[in-house]
């Protein structure tokens, strides 16, 4: 028997306890760079640590909330980073769109895991204003929210822009999220986010059957736009397109997004199963890689932006392979486990896992934030959403 992925799930639930701070979660101990509240790692930490119903991997959850609640601006915004020791914070240096999100999420599964109402009460008002936020993020239109280069997790030099599926899959989560607290608060606000979902739907996997213009409420789509949905429309398509920019339909798979895409509902059935099909590849050499191919330079898409390559310090650099370009992050390797197994079952899933473990083991539990794309672990050890989303992906095959 491999008692490897047991053995990792203790060392991960350890990782987390060690992570945890009067202030939340930091992103990894073992780097003083990381070693303070980034925001969407802090969060999606909290969601593995929920699952485990220990008090004080629960207070930390709310110290998360309290600590990026306590830094939003009057418009809804949550800040990327939070120092609290410093007394500092920052909203990144292109924003992060995704933070919003992932707070209401979080707020939202902290609700259902504790019912505790009084203490979400205190992160309502910044739960709506936050969606209040997003919502102000639909400048096209569409019912879809858009946004710079460089504004959720992949935010170096490797980018998406306009409108990514990765946030507007947070998007339709997120308002899913706001309607289930409300409700539970006495303060149902009548969003509709199967709305949201459907629009992404619509958009992100390109139909031949359905014409661009129907895509908008007014039925006016340019030119432009209706040669690029037909041209990414395919019969057999079986993944969301990466993102859409001015006329573009990026059609790269963005295997987290799509992943996400599963946990957040927001996949039918059928899409889940097709998107699984495809990113199945991603797991090697270890789970999950952040793209099927990397990057070129120089490649067409725009995505990786070579000014700003040039003057990123060397470890977050995306040569082909490596870091957001290609690279496998054990993170996004635990929410393939659990979408894998909420899918197609545990038994499905249980390789997945045990790959997962050893990406994780490497070097004595490191728990590394990258692996090349020669299997070798890089940047920071000790990464605290590994652990999370190791301990979601474990739960989810042994149907805890």
């Amino acid at each position: 028997m491999n008692d490897l992925p047991a053995q990792t799930y203790e060392r991960a639930i350890g990782l987390l306890r060690r992570a945890a701070t009067t202030h939340g979660f930091v992103a990894s101990p073992a780097f003083d760079h990381y070693a303070v509240i980034w925001g969407r790692d802090a969060l999606i930490s909290s969601l593995g640590a929920l699952h485990l119903d220990e008090p004080d991997l629960t207070a930390a959850v709310a110290a998360t909330l309290d600590t990026l609640a306590g830094a939003a601006s009057p418009l809804g915004r949550l800040p990327a980073v939070v120092a609290p020791a410093r007394g500092e914070w920052d909203f990144a240096e292109s924003g992060a769109v995704d933070v919003p999100a992932w707070f209401v999420i979080v707020a939202d599964a902290y609700l259902a895991a504790t019912g505790d109402v009084e203490r979400v009460m205190t992160w309502w008002p910044v739960a709506r204003r936050a969606i209040s936020w997003l919502d102000h993020q639909d400048v096209t239109g569409s019912g879809l929210i858009s946004a710079a280069p460089s504004t959720d997790w992949m935010d170096a030099a490797l980018t998406r822009s306009g409108r990514t599926l990765h946030l507007n899959v947070l998007y339709a989560w997120s308002v899913a999220a706001l309607e289930r607290i409300g409700r539970r608060l006495g303060d149902a606000i009548g969003r509709d986010p199967d709305a949201i979902a459907h629009a992404v739907n619509r958009w992100f996997w390109p139909d031949p059957a359905v014409d661009a213009g129907s895509l908008y409420a007014h039925g006016f789509a340019h030119d432009a736009t209706r040669i690029a949905y037909w041209e990414a429309a395919s019969v057999g398509r079986r993944s969301y397109v990466s993102h859409i920019v001015h006329a573009a339909f990026v059609d790269r798979c963005d295997v987290l997004a799509n992943l996400l895409a599963i946990r957040a509902g927001v996949a039918s059935p059928e899409r889940a199963a097709l998107v699984l099909s495809v990113v199945e590849e991603a797991a090697d050499p270890f789970p999950t890689r952040t793209l099927l191919e990397p990057v070129e330079p120089g490649d067409g898409t725009a995505m990786l932006v070579s000014v700003a390559e040039a003057s990123i310090p060397t470890r977050w650099r995306n040569r082909p392979g490596r870091y957001h370009n290609g690279a496998a992050w054990p993170y996004i390797g635990g929410f393939h486990v659990e979408a894998l197994a909420r899918v197609a079952g545990g038994d499905a899933a249980r390789p997945l896992l045990e790959q997962l473990a050893v990406a994780n083991a490497l070097d004595d539990w490191s728990f590394p934030e990258w692996i090349d794309a020669e299997g070798r672990p890089a940047g920071a050890q000790l990464q605290t959403w590994n652990a999370a989303t190791y301990v979601l992906g474990y739960r989810a095959v042994h149907g805890l």
